[in-house]
């Protein structure tokens, strides 16, 4: 290729040593090593967001099945109970295995 004497090359030259004085001006960047002072790593907290589905992922809510038929069955009649009954003037129940004593007194 044959080049064309012209008023092109100045003008490139110009840019290319505008851009070079840049360079030399500005301080060579160089990146910062971490100093660490312990010997245990700890991962970084990210970004923790609340949730909002776009849909329920179960289409109906638990009933709760300790209702109150549930968690009292029936009082014991066995003669300890009655003994009971008679003298500390205590009744006895037959509760679920799953009732909690507040739930109980409730």
């Amino acid at each position: 290729a044959k080049r064309i004497p012209g008023n092109m090359a100045p003008k490139a030259d110009a840019k290319k040593a505008e851009k070079v004085a840049k360079a030399v001006k500005t301080a060579v960047s160089r990146k910062v090593k971490k100093v660490r002072t312990n010997v245990r790593f700890f991962r970084p907290k990210t970004l923790i967001k609340a949730r909002s589905p776009k849909y329920p992922r179960k289409s109906t809510e638990t009933m709760y099945k300790l209702d109150k038929y549930r968690i009292i069955q029936c009082p014991v009649t066995t003669e300890s109970a009655m003994k009971k009954i008679e003298e500390i003037n205590t009744l006895v129940f037959l509760v679920d295995i799953k009732a909690t004593k507040p739930k109980i007194k409730e």
